[in-house]
């Protein structure tokens, strides 16, 4: 009898840190200041592709290879945040802040969790995609390097609307946070994620 009041106190205990009721929630600072980190930690990642890209791009008669490295570069992004995300419940730069994300229940972020919160710069990521390389393929026969299409796309009424369409979702995104008690931002309701000090 005594061995099963331990049970279910233990069972009490677990629904009781599942149910999400004693997280604790960073402020948008806080958020702010584990983005900045993480931007700060794989800046030299960014500036090595940077330069590999803009080698490449200049190349003349070389155009089908910087565009698969850059869009390899980018998978490769993405599937560093969900690996992340779902190894260790939150990117280098919310870990060195203690935050972790769990859903909103409080249990551990699952592999399908991670990519529905990368799903909406995903989607905007590959939109992108779809409107350069359409360009591109149309005017491949008067580019002599794969900036030159580049460049003439930045100028396309369809890229300016694109651009002003990224600023604006990301603009929500973030913008959300700051009017949630939870700091729940656009990406994290996708996913029904939350960041909390607690450790999952």
């Amino acid at each position: 009898m005594e061995e099963e009041n331990k049970v279910n106190e233990v069972n009490e205990e677990n629904e009781s840190t599942n149910s999400g009721k004693d997280l604790s929630y960073p402020s948008f600072l806080g958020r702010a200041g584990a983005y900045i980190l993480d931007v700060l930690i794989l800046a030299p990642f960014f500036i090595i592709v940077s330069i590999i890209e803009t080698k490449m791009y200049n190349v003349p008669n070389m155009l089908y290879p910087p565009m698969i490295i850059s869009v390899i570069f980018s998978f490769f992004f993405y599937c560093y945040r969900i690996f992340f995300n779902t190894k260790f419940n939150g990117t280098p730069g919310k870990l060195l802040c203690k935050f972790r994300i769990c859903r909103e229940d409080g249990m551990p972020v699952t592999w399908e969790t991670a990519i529905k919160r990368e799903s909406l710069y995903i989607v905007l990521y590959l939109f992108e995609l779809l409107l350069l390389y359409k360009f591109f393929f149309a005017h491949r026969s008067e580019a002599d390097t794969f900036m030159h299409p580049i460049f003439l796309f930045s100028k396309t009424t369809e890229s300016i609307i694109y651009t002003w369409i990224y600023r604006l979702i990301s603009i929500i995104d973030f913008g959300k946070a700051l009017f949630s008690p939870k700091r729940i931002t656009l990406h994290d309701k996708i996913a029904g994620t939350v960041v909390v000090y607690k450790p999952v």
